[in-house]
């Protein structure tokens, strides 16, 4: 896997490659690679995974300050392809050996299945037997050449649900979300901010393990199995590099030749096919790992509660996240992944360049896939507390205000379109998402304009209180652009008109300041309302 041509790329021009992971490099300063380009988005950022656990496996550099130096000055593809042989012997998909992220015993007794199981978003057992698989169908990849048939493995083994009685989830829960930090527009530029030091690495060292090659990649070792006469496997059981390569699914591909037929996702064809596999329950159980990849929350309760991994939910990610995700302090218990809070720490490198934030994963429920979820946001130098908690107290406020007006445009709607908004039948979660859809690029600007502001004019007393005043327009506009398209006034009776004249009557009300609710979203934003100012002004007066 680390010789063969199997990861597809896309370049600059937009033409499409197929790469060994040595030749990221190639031609940096010409017609680069952006991006991976699998033929489904959970491959593509699975790879993107598997090239920052690679590269941070075979060649992490010595501490911060060769890693700032390699941002800017990548290794040539040759010398990647010397510090990947080094691990090389661990990276066999088939063959006689080991094999890469597979069970140690090529012979355990399991059940065969389709390889199509090998994709999370894949029709489970209850509805294969039921034949209720309307939505994704079975036999999806019925075929897998080996590069596809690797990418599933890898993706599988990262992101796993859980999947039954014993079937364990990833080193990282079932569904995880990855946040990682991006440069420029290349792919080294996706891969190296989020590659660790050796210095980070040992820090993660819990107990003084031994560097055995199976402590890093478990399947060159026997399964530390977790049934009834297993355990959990914790962070001093292993070393700090299994997290990139966890393996808790036990699970052997069976390649069978492929008499001319094409992998049913590339296309590609391939001497050899994954057309059937076998698995077995009771794999490696993970438990209190924190990966470097992944935000992590803290469960209130207790003295020193444990970092949790962060999921995607319903509704996918926008900017009421990125304060959680985004900022090295978080919010709301939420802390940033490791490689975000690493980059934060370096000053001089923020102030170079333009970063975003990358951040995708499944939103699972239970052992169904309801959606794949990814979103891409600035980050900020916030290395200076000076920067810092201005942009944490602007983000914080016009989420808040931005979290009354939906709620309130979604009530609206409701109120416009049925006589009992109560009762109204269905769901109604798209609005909000459009929601904070519309008014994200407005969130993104305010908070740039804000760091600019402090960048010039680092004494402001009230720093972002231009932003805050134009916040209330921005909802305003977008609430109101919504609420016309969603509840129509063409061809509306009487009574119909009158209820959608009253309802829109109340939202404008509402982000204008007016009653309860108006009052609280401008006092989120720290603003008097219009009725309070006419009331100060007129107090003024008199006083005067």
């Amino acid at each position: 896997m680390l010789r063969e041509r199997w990861i597809p790329v896309r370049r600059r021009s937009g033409s499409l490659e197929w790469i060994a992971p040595w030749q990221i490099t190639d031609d940096l300063d010409g017609d680069h690679f952006v991006a991976v380009a699998a033929p489904r988005p959970d491959f593509t950022a699975a790879l993107t995974e598997f090239l920052i656990g690679l590269v941070t496996t075979a060649a992490a550099p010595k501490n911060d300050g060769a890693w700032r130096k390699l941002c800017d000055q990548p290794p040539d593809p040759e010398a990647l392809r010397e510090a990947f042989e080094t691990v090389s012997f661990a990276f066999d998909l088939d063959g006689d050996g080991p094999c890469f992220l597979q069970d140690y015993d090529a012979d355990f007794p399991g059940e065969e299945r389709s390889a199509s199981a090998l994709l999370i978003d894949a029709p489970g057992d209850n509805a294969l037997r039921r034949n209720t698989d309307i939505f994704v169908k079975r036999g999806g990849a019925a075929a897998l050449n080996r590069a596809a048939a690797a990418m599933a493995l890898f993706t599988l083994q990262g992101y796993a649900p859980s999947g039954g009685q014993g079937h364990r989830t990833s080193l990282r829960g079932g569904g995880p979300l990855t946040a990682i930090a991006a440069m420029g527009d290349s792919l080294w530029g996706r891969v190296w901010p989020n590659v660790e030091t050796q210095e980070q690495i040992e820090a993660r060292r819990v107990e003084a393990q031994t560097n055995e090659h199976e402590h890093i990649f478990p399947w060159l070792g026997a399964t530390r199995v977790s049934d009834k006469t297993g355990r959990p496997t914790t962070p001093a059981d292993a070393h700090p590099l299994q997290a990139y390569w966890g393996m808790p699914r036990r699970i052997r591909l069976i390649f069978s030749l492929a008499e001319g037929e094409a992998c049913a996702l590339t296309g590609r064809a391939d001497e050899m096919l994954v057309r059937q596999i076998r698995i077995k329950n009771f794999g490696t159980n993970y438990e209190g790992w924190v990966h470097p990849l992944t935000p992590h929350y803290r469960q209130k309760a207790g003295k020193s509660p444990p970092l949790l991994p962060i999921h995607g939910q319903p509704g996918g990610i926008s900017y009421r996240d990125w304060l959680g995700l985004a900022m090295s302090r978080g919010g709301e218990g939420k802390v940033p992944a490791a490689c975000v809070r690493h980059l934060l720490e370096q000053p001089r490198l923020l102030a170079m360049k333009r970063w975003r934030l990358s951040v995708f994963g499944y939103d699972m429920d239970n052992m169904k896939a309801r959606g794949w979820v990814e979103s891409e946001m600035p980050l900020f130098d916030v290395s200076d507390r000076k920067k810092a908690e201005p942009l944490q107290d602007l983000a914080r406020a016009l989420v808040a205000a931005a979290e009354i007006a939906a709620f309130q445009l979604t009530r609206a709607v409701k109120a416009a379109l049925y006589e009992n908004p109560k009762d109204a039948p269905g769901d109604f979660s798209f609005i909000t998402e459009r929601f904070w859809r519309d008014t994200e690029m407005a969130f993104f600007d305010a908070l740039r304009s804000l760091a600019d502001r402090l960048e010039a004019a680092p004494n402001d007393e009230n720093p972002g209180e231009a932003q805050r005043r134009a916040w209330p327009r921005v909802l305003s506009r977008s609430a109101l652009d919504i609420f016309d398209e969603k509840a129509p006034s063409e061809g509306l009776e009487n009574t119909a008109m009158e209820r959608l004249v009253r309802a829109r009557y109340g939202l404008v009300a509402i982000l204008g300041g007016s009653g309860k609710q108006g009052a609280k979203l401008f006092e989120h934003l720290s603003l008097m309302t219009p009725a309070q100012e006419r009331h100060r002004a007129k107090t003024l007066e008199k006083t005067a």
